[in-house]
C-alpha cells in the first residue's frame, strides 16, 4: 500500500475509534506525545482518555445516530510525514451539529501512521 491509501485508513480506524469511545485503539494510534488543541484550549492524550471514559461511564459520549462528514481534504505527505488538512461537520438525523477547521500532523514510526496533533477551529 502507498502511504495516502495508508494513513487514510488510519484516518478512519482513528475516528471510528474516537466516536466510539475506544481509547484502547486512540493509545495505539496517537503518539505518546499527542495533543489538541480548540477553542476549548489544549488538551494532553491522558487527560483526554480520561474525559472520554468518563463520559462514557456517564452515557453522555456521542449517540450512535452521529456521524462525520468532511469535505475539501488536503493530504500533504513528505518524507515520513505528513499534514492533513480540511473540514468537517458532526451529523444528527440530517442536522449539523458542529462544524470545525482541522488540521493533524502525523508521523510515520515503526508501528506506521501515528497522529502528533489536532488542532480545530470552530466554523461559524
Amino acid at each position: 500500500m502507498s502511504d495516502l491509501s495508508d494513513i487514510k485508513k488510519t484516518r478512519e480506524h482513528w475516528y471510528t475509534a474516537y466516536f466510539k469511545g475506544d481509547t484502547d485503539v486512540l493509545q495505539k494510534i496517537e503518539a505518546s506525545d499527542f495533543y489538541v488543541t480548540s477553542p476549548k484550549g489544549k488538551e494532553d492524550r491522558v487527560t483526554r482518555y480520561d474525559t472520554i471514559k468518563q463520559a462514557m461511564e456517564k452515557g453522555k459520549w456521542f449517540k450512535t445516530s452521529i456521524t462525520l462528514e468532511e469535505d475539501a481534504l488536503e493530504y500533504l505527505l513528505n518524507d515520513r510525514k505528513a499534514m492533513v488538512l480540511g473540514h468537517g461537520r458532526t451529523i444528527e438525523n440530517g442536522a449539523p451539529l458542529l462544524e470545525m477547521a482541522f488540521e493533524e500532523k502525523w508521523v510515520k514510526s515503526k508501528s506506521g501512521w501515528q497522529v502528533q496533533a489536532l488542532h480545530l477551529n470552530k466554523v461559524s
